[in-house]
């Protein structure tokens, strides 16, 4: 902001004096208060946001702390920062800060509140009354709630009006309704007012949360509508999670589709299970057991399977960087090791988690120490950075995004610096040394040790910083003990709500495409989960059975939420939320490599690999290959499960159409379809081998008549036909995607 320069014009100078000469007798007996009426009331209004003046190098030279978080440094900035005048305390109405507000001086942020409004008149007493902190003298803000809390609105109800009150420490209660800043989850659903009017859009849900001085209060609002064609159906509940699904379609109105076909289900329940393709006999028997508990059985025998192993640790994998460029060439290959041993001995989420953290000593003799070497100071120090290893281990294992709260308080949740700079204290006395093995700088191992002393400083106060749990207060630990072990006891509990619900999210994800909370890893107030119930409860159950990820995984996938067609119904054709039916996902990068080499029978082969290694159990996230890379394989070199790609884009349809991968495959001389050819099999056998092959069904009629007509007048060029109709078989939807 710069002083305006020369006269204000007449109708300036008119209305601002208009507004001067309203009574103002509550001013003296109520005070405006600096950090609870002025900072909110510019966070409502944007002005302190991370796209205005909270930006930390500011807006045309003013710079405020984001959403108010350093309330010194505001008020030095607004009344104190030399060469700029924004307030004037002798004419309060001319203070730069109202008329850039008001947009009667020229402001490229626009009009954030009209001359006279509460808004306007709250900012305007605080300056007549000479522009106070109020700091030493208000009583600390307690708690924020919202009523209701959760309202169901029926189709007669288009609006409604919320109303937060702020409860203080000395015990009293103020109604903030007008002083919060507002927003909806979900505007295609519900928008809010910055007074709290709620109204509807669509059917839905929507979570409309209010801040107020860095605390946030959340009510979900369901939206009812009734919706023409809706029918109740009748699908049987298996267990808690349909109770739970399908009670909330039911108050929507959305119609769950059928459940699916048996060779769905088969093909579904392999990919999502072990990330393969159930081979042609596998088909066949499946589809001739006439058993009704024969899905049962088959989600049984996928989870004890050796492929099971290969898949989840190839997901755990990515999660902890396990890439050479981090954990050393040999690191990489034991580091996987030591993950899938654990999957295949379904070692307890909670014991692997606490092995993973607290580890030390050299990487290579214990693997589980490589995960702290991604977060080496600046990538190649000997320390290990504490503040990026409090962002990695809070977005893995608690699903809390808290990376923003490095550098202030968290704009969008409760987190503040101190509960940053407190986690990463846990670890901040980790450091590496060079181990016995060095062959070079790819494959070296490191030693992670302790140091006795060392500690956070608060960016801002410089004062030490002790570890600190989230929501928990300080850690009691000894001054001899690694501050990771308390850490650990505490992110493992039965009692912590984060771990539990963190990792049942994350299992639904990788079954059903999305999370309850999704982004997975983006856990907030704000964020609210599709079916809170349904969440809590996984976690109990997870956390009864002993953190056991099998029993969860088969409780989901024998549950009837999970057997429910891809093929939408006319109520649910728009849900992407609500799981009324399965979602249509292009398969992982390896696991579709995989399907390739196991449909065509030509294993790929891969560098400094036996040949037959399946892609989904390579170790190391630094392997390059061109197919892999084209459908998103990872590098491993984030915590966010966004880091693989789920997007269709053309460098996977060169790679499918034109790339040396599926043309060799399918063309080679020891090939499924060279096999074919050769063989005594009539055309239908053929057909039939190639569809239980890739699409794990038998062809539909059209589809048997239109193959067996060019098989029957291929002649000699039958190894070509096959080879073709392979090809096009590969490069159907039902093989690339997964339903």
């Amino acid at each position: 902001m710069h002083q305006p320069m020369g006269r204000m014009s007449i109708w300036m100078a008119a209305t601002v004096m208009a507004v001067a000469q309203v009574a103002s007798a509550e001013e003296a007996a109520h005070p405006v208060s600096f950090r609870h009426e002025v900072l909110p009331t510019l966070t409502k209004l944007g002005c302190n946001s991370g796209t205005c003046h909270g930006t930390p190098t500011g807006k045309a030279g003013f710079r405020l702390s984001l959403r108010g978080f350093d309330a010194d440094l505001d008020r030095q900035t607004l009344t104190r920062e030399t060469g700029v005048r924004r307030i004037n305390i002798v004419e309060p109405d001319r203070s730069l800060l109202l008329l850039k507000g008001g947009n009667i001086v020229p402001h490229e942020g626009g009009r954030r509140f009209e001359i006279g409004s509460d808004d306007y008149r709250r900012i305007r007493d605080w300056i007549a009354a000479g522009a106070g902190d109020d700091g030493t003298t208000i009583p600390a803000l307690s708690t924020l709630t919202m009523i209701p809390a959760t309202m169901q609105l029926e189709p007669e109800q288009p609006s409604l009006v919320l109303q937060v009150t702020a409860r203080f420490a000395d015990g009293t209660e103020r109604d903030v309704t007008t002083l919060c800043k507002w927003s909806s989850s979900a505007d295609a659903v519900a928008t809010v007012t910055h007074s709290g009017i709620v109204t509807r859009v669509k059917r839905g849900e929507a979570a409309i949360t209010a801040e107020f001085c860095g605390r946030f209060a959340t009510a979900p609002l369901l939206f009812r509508e009734t919706v023409n064609g809706y029918r109740s159906t009748e699908i049987a509940q298996v267990n808690f999670i349909d109770r739970h699904i399908f009670a909330k379609l039911a108050r929507l109105e959305i119609e769950p589709s059928p459940i699916c076909s048996d060779a769905t289900f088969l093909r579904r329940v392999s990919f999502d299970l072990t990330g393969r393709l159930p081979d042609g006999n596998e088909v066949r028997a499946f589809l001739a057991d006439t058993q009704p508990d024969k899905r049962d059985r088959l989600v049984d025998q996928l989870l004890d399977s050796p492929a099971f192993a290969d898949w989840w640790a190839m997901k755990w994998s990515d999660r902890l960087g396990n890439n050479q460029r981090f954990t050393g060439k040999f690191g990489a290959m034991k580091y996987h090791a030591w993950i899938r041993a654990a999957m295949a001995e379904n070692v307890p989420e909670d014991v692997f988690v606490r092995a993973i953290l607290t580890a030390g000593g050299p990487n290579y003799e214990n693997p589980p120490a490589s995960f702290w070497r991604r977060m080496r100071v600046g990538g190649i120090g000997t320390e290990v950075d504490a503040e990026l290893a409090a962002e990695e281990v809070s977005q893995l294992f608690l699903g809390i995004r808290i990376q923003c709260a490095r550098c202030h308080n968290h704009p969008g949740e409760r987190w503040t610096q101190d509960d940053f700079h407190g986690l990463a204290a846990f670890f901040k006395r980790l450091k590496f040394k060079q181990g016995e093995y060095f062959n070079h700088s790819y494959d070296k191992e490191d030693v992670v040790y302790l140091l006795d002393k060392g500690d956070i400083q608060h960016p801002r106060t410089g004062a030490v910083v002790p570890p600190t749990l989230l929501d928990a207060g300080p850690a009691t630990i000894g001054p001899d003990e690694d501050r990771r072990i308390a850490f650990a006891n505490w992110l493992t509990a039965p009692d912590n709500r984060w771990f539990a619900r963190n990792s049942v999210n994350r299992l639904w994800y990788h079954v059903f495409g999305r999370g309850l909370i999704d982004p997975v890893d983006d856990v907030r107030d704000t964020n609210p989960p599709s079916h809170p119930e349904l969440l809590d409860e996984l976690a109990r159950e997870f956390v009864a059975s002993g953190f056991d990820r099998k029993h969860i995984l088969r409780l989901i996938a024998k549950s009837s939420t999970y057997q429910l067609d891809f093929r939408p119904t006319a109520t649910n054709v728009d849900d992407q939320r609500y799981f009324s039916h399965a979602q249509i996902r292009l398969r992982p990068a390896e696991a579709l490599l995989d399907a390739i080499s196991q449909a065509t029978e030509v294993a790929e082969s891969f560098p400094e690999s036996p040949l037959g290694v399946s892609a989904v159990s390579l170790p190391d996230g630094e392997f390059k290959h061109p197919f892999l890379e084209a459908f998103g394989r990872p590098a491993r070199s984030l915590a966010c499960e966004c880091e693989r790609e789920a997007t269709t884009n053309f460098q996977q349809a060169l790679q499918l159409v034109a790339g040396q991968t599926v043309a060799k495959k399918v063309r080679s001389d020891n090939g499924r379809a060279a096999r074919l050819a050769a063989s005594a099999m009539t055309p239908a056998e053929v057909i039939d081998d190639l569809y239980l092959a890739t699409l794990t069904r038998p062809a539909d009629s059209a589809e048997r008549e239109l193959l067996l007509t060019v098989l029957n007048q291929s002649g000699n060029d039958r190894r070509a036909v096959i080879e073709d109709v392979l090809w096009t078989l590969i490069n159907h939807r039902e093989f690339l995607f997964a339903y």
